[in-house]
């Protein structure tokens, strides 16, 4: 019986902390929802990017066909490489491959 009991009592305090749990992480995903600017983020406040990486993706899908993930990559490290700007401006594979990102 007492088993019975101390079983019962865990499983209580397990789905009373489950429940405070889920509604933290609610709560903090609506925080960061509100704080996101729609003049920067995509669709509902996806990938928000910096205005400097969305210009890279622009000129990297003007330039060349790469995957999302690619984009992404190439355009972050023509941000962070300023001294990589001339292969940014003309050939994104370029700087893929400085990445050692295989597959173009």
């Amino acid at each position: 019986m007492l088993r019975l009991i101390k079983v019962l009592s865990i499983t209580m305090f397990l789905v009373a902390s489950s429940e405070a749990i889920v509604l933290a992480q609610s709560a903090a995903t609506q925080s960061q929802i509100q704080k996101r600017d729609p003049n920067v983020c995509g669709a509902a406040g996806a990938a928000c990017d910096p205005a400097e990486v969305q210009e890279w993706k622009a000129v990297g899908n003007r330039l060349a066909d790469l995957s999302s993930a690619d984009l992404s990559q190439y355009a972050y490290a023509c941000v962070e490489h300023r001294d990589w700007r001339q292969e940014c401006e003309t050939d994104p594979i370029a700087v893929l491959k400085r990445l050692d990102i295989k597959g173009y």
